[in-house]
């Protein structure tokens, strides 16, 4: 690790520990040692996806009849970091797009750039170039792109950013496959070190997933019409696509958003991003917690309040505040169960304030902190494992995915809270419990933030 690396992360600390402790820093700085070292095995595994990638792009150029509108909102980028943008554009494996940027910075360099890419006819680049008057912002920049889009779908791409090669040809085929919004999985490149780390494996639709952090974030693609009805906000600005995916994915039918479980979107980090440097634009994870409490608002949850979690960016949706009737309801506690926190019933039964949720279960600890049940998932040959099970609950996972709030498979029968009109369905397996509310339509929700510790 170099010495920039150590000082990035002594920083990191230091932000932490001022905001959560010493007892939680030691823990984060232990998670962060593993991460360090997954980084190292993520960074040959790319190494060796990009050769192959390589040897794709030698293929002939895959046409189709969907055509992708690339939105690339600049202001001013390192004009080497855009020119890398441009290459990785160039170099897609599918020819049915136009790459739209509107140029609202204070220089020349991008101009300058754009020109030498549109003068070069074997650069091959259909590009619509439109200087700004003035900067909007990057939801006003972003929708005078998005006005100028021409394809059947649009695709945002951060103005320092870059693609793999297969990233367009991945979301045309499933677009033609009927998908409405679709999103792949994502790295961080650190360009000092020439270096790919920190995959960000995404899950499929994951609506409280959603709820407690935008990890859908890059590489989107969505319907041109759904973009032009929904727009971008600039009160949410640094947050924008975390608002815009809120109000798009409201109420849509799960089965048309597509998730890529594929790298294809590199996140290039810089001391002035967030990819880097949590502290740098404050601003835009307030502008998160914003976004979030004011859609739960609009969605009539006016007692339900957007919380700061530990992790920059990532928030708890608490619905302790919302007073659910207990005939609505069934608490279902282990006598060999000990609550940690005092108002775990309003916590849990608050979540039937929505109407899609069915069972809400918490996190299972044993008498050593380490997780006996954080929701449960099938794997190949339908046997159940727990999520995160044996990790010390004072880790967050990756990603912090062990510390937020989603939507699993099936949390456990003995911490959980069921609606009324389900009980019918209560067993003594977990899996075909939670199996059952599933196929009526329901959610099945796993809070961590809810805890309970068995006792003997």
């Amino acid at each position: 690790m170099d010495l920039d690396s150590v000082r990035k992360h002594l920083r990191k600390l230091k932000s932490y520990a001022e905001r959560n402790g010493i007892e939680k820093t030691v823990f984060r700085a232990v998670e962060g040692i593993s991460e360090t070292l997954a980084d190292r095995e993520y960074a040959e595994e790319m190494r060796c996806n990009r050769e192959t990638s390589e040897l794709l792009r030698e293929n002939e150029i895959i046409g189709g009849s969907i055509k992708i509108s690339i939105l690339v909102p600049a202001c001013d980028p390192d004009p080497d970091d855009f020119a890398h943008l441009l290459d990785s554009v160039a170099r897609q494996t599918y020819g049915n797009y136009e790459l739209i940027i509107v140029d609202a910075g204070k220089g020349q360099d991008t101009e300058a750039v754009v020109n030498t890419y549109m003068a070069d006819p074997d650069a091959g680049l259909p590009i619509v170039y439109k200087r700004l008057p003035e900067n909007l912002g990057i939801s006003g920049n972003t929708n005078e792109a998005l006005a100028l889009a021409k394809g059947n779908y649009i695709a945002l791409l951060d103005h320092d950013d870059f693609l793999e090669p297969t990233a367009l040809s991945r979301i045309a085929e499933e677009a033609v496959h009927g998908a409405y919004v679709i999103y792949t999985d994502e790295d961080k490149y650190d360009a000092r070190t020439d270096r790919f780390f920190r995959p960000n494996r995404k899950p499929d639709f994951n609506l409280d997933l959603l709820y407690s952090n935008n990890y859908i974030c890059h590489f989107l693609a969505v319907k041109r019409e759904l973009a032009v009805k929904t727009g971008f906000r600039s009160e949410y600005d640094g947050a924008q696509d975390y608002d815009f995916i809120l109000r798009l994915t409201d109420g849509m039918d799960e089965e048309k958003i597509a998730h890529i479980p594929e790298v294809l979107y590199h996140w290039r980090v810089s001391i002035n991003s967030t990819a880097d440097n949590p502290e740098s634009k404050l601003y835009a994870y307030e502008n998160g917690r914003k976004a979030l409490q004011d859609f739960f608002i609009s969605k009539g949850y006016k007692d339900v309040v957007v919380r700061d979690t530990d992790h920059r960016g990532f928030y708890h949706a608490d619905y302790s505040n919302t007073v659910i009737d207990k005939e609505k309801y069934v608490l279902l506690v282990d006598d060999r169960l000990c609550p940690l926190s005092a108002d775990f019933e309003r916590a849990l039964s608050g979540y039937f304030v929505r109407p899609d949720v069915g069972i809400v279960g918490a996190r299972i600890i044993g008498r050593t902190g380490r997780t006996i049940c954080n929701g449960y998932e099938r794997v190949t040959g339908g046997r159940r494992v727990s999520l995160y099970g044996k990790m010390d609950f004072r880790f967050s996972g990756d990603m912090h995915r062990a510390s937020m709030t989603r939507d699993t498979e099936a949390v456990s029968r003995h911490a959980c809270v069921i609606r009324s009109e389900l009980a019918d369905c209560i067993t003594g397996d977990s899996m075909e419990m939670c199996d059952e509310i599933r196929k009526r339509g329901y959610r099945v929700v796993i809070d961590p933030t809810i805890n309970f510790k068995l006792t003997q």
